[in-house]
């Protein structure tokens, strides 16, 4: 297991407070799911977030905040991470150091407690946020809808994140995979646009 994984549970008290300061526990897409309103929401596919080139985005855009770390999180309901803390000892949750390489961002996502190999990040995690420490800008994202969305205040940063865009038809196109012949429901795509246009 990382060091970076929180183990502790005032730790993990403490990041809570900042994390759902951001985010809606409950809400899943189309809803809302940032509790601040941010000027500006961007999209990018939920796996590509999980690679390599997803972590050199994450440390510019870390940055450029004048981040000291990334906050990451597997959301799940309450009685689920309590759990898995029972059982394995650690919370989904990680204070992730910039200093560390794509390699090593991809072992953590890839990291699973002992004798459970099923239950990396990478595997189980259905509902993933990173977030600034300083609340600047926040990243949800959702393995069911195959779209991470980020939500910024300040419209330079987003310029400079390359392959992120706002919600669009190429967007569409990421989540229609999920859906029976990959046709997004009109309603789907009405409370999207409501919600992050």
């Amino acid at each position: 297991m990382h060091p970076f994984f929180i183990k502790n549970t005032k730790e993990l008290a403490i990041f809570q407070s900042q994390i759902y300061s951001l985010f809606h526990e409950n809400k899943t897409l189309p809803e809302q799911v940032f509790k601040q309103q941010k000027h500006y929401y961007l999209f990018e596919e939920f796996h590509w977030v999980l690679s390599e080139e997803g972590w050199e985005m994450l440390k510019s855009l870390a940055h450029h905040h004048h981040d000291e770390f990334i906050l990451m999180a597997v959301l799940a309901q309450p009685d689920d991470m309590n759990r898995f803390y029972e059982e394995f000892g650690y919370f989904n949750w990680l204070k992730i150091p910039l200093n560390i390489t794509e390699d090593e961002y991809l072992s953590i996502l890839t990291d699973y407690p002992k004798h459970s190999k099923n239950d990396s990040i990478m595997n189980i995690a259905s509902r993933v946020v990173w977030a600034s420490p300083t609340l600047k800008w926040a990243i949800y994202g959702e393995r069911d809808f195959e779209i991470c969305i980020l939500g910024i205040d300040q419209e330079t940063a987003g310029k400079t994140l390359g392959s992120w865009r706002p919600l669009d038809d190429r967007v569409l196109d990421w989540v229609s995979v999920v859906f029976p012949d990959q046709i997004v429901p009109d309603e789907f795509q009405k409370k999207l646009a409501t919600h992050y246009k």
